[in-house]
């Protein structure tokens, strides 16, 4: 398993990012062209970009033979599904996971703003009591946490909006975050046609780049209860990716 992150350009010489955008297929350009903020732009393309070339990259595959389907529910996939992958951008990062099994990954760049509104529709009322409990300093780093966890864990099985984030819970519990679901909703969700498996399969684990921009990352790791999350991410220079890309 291997987790990299890409810091954004503030802004690309338009004949380098045309280069880039050439690399993606033509659908994919299609739709990149069509957002409407340049930072949109460059979180699309360098997402798919830096996946695709740590990918071609583990696999020892050439970069041209990479090539990306979605889900039922809107997840991309790698075709063949020789390994897993998922992609999370916020602000000014672009973050990568890959893991041989299904993996989910959320970057959120903090901000200020009324955290008890969106928290009463989308936390368990065990998470909005622990968030409400916590001392009022730490509470939107708090909040952050929580959310990201709770992401990662929606896209790691792919779920897109079908599963109410607030029906389930992901707690610390003996320095280890859990996730928990009361098993009414477990049954509900089994009725989507969701392959979940055992809660317990599930592992997390919190990063940060910098203090303001918290990352979680939930695996499927099965009945391997030895492993063991990289200790940091990988910071790749938007140079070293340029310059690997045109090499290919």
């Amino acid at each position: 398993m291997k987790i990299i992150a890409l810091k954004l350009p503030i802004d690309l010489n338009e004949n380098t990012y045309e280069e880039m955008l050439n690399l993606c297929p033509r659908q994919r350009q299609l739709s990149i062209h069509k957002l409407q903020k340049i930072k949109d732009k460059y979180r699309s393309l360098f997402g798919e970009l830096l996946a695709k070339w740590f990918i071609s990259d583990s696999l020892k595959d050439p970069f041209q033979n990479i090539q990306f389907v979605l889900g039922e529910n809107g997840k991309p996939h790698l075709a063949g599904g020789r390994i897993h992958f998922n992609i999370s951008h916020s602000g000014d990062w672009v973050v990568v996971g890959i893991h041989n099994d299904s993996i989910g990954v959320d970057i959120e760049e903090v901000k200020d703003f009324n955290i008890y509104k969106i928290a009463k529709s989308t936390f368990s009322s065990e998470e909005l009591m622990y968030l409400i409990k916590s001392p009022k300093a730490n509470q939107i780093e708090i909040f952050y946490k929580m959310w990201t966890l709770k992401e990662s864990w929606l896209k790691c099985i792919g779920s897109g909006f079908l599963v109410p984030p607030n029906t389930f819970s992901i707690l610390n519990r003996r320095n280890r975050y859990s996730l928990e679901i009361p098993t009414e909703e477990f049954s509900k969700l089994k009725t989507l046609g969701l392959k979940i498996g055992n809660t317990s399969n599930y592992r997390f684990k919190l990063y940060h780049l910098g203090p303001g921009y918290p990352i979680s990352v939930c695996i499927n790791n099965g009945n391997e209860n030895h492993f063991e999350f990289p200790d940091n991410i990988d910071i790749i220079e938007l140079n070293s990716l340029m310059n690997g890309l045109k090499a290919l």
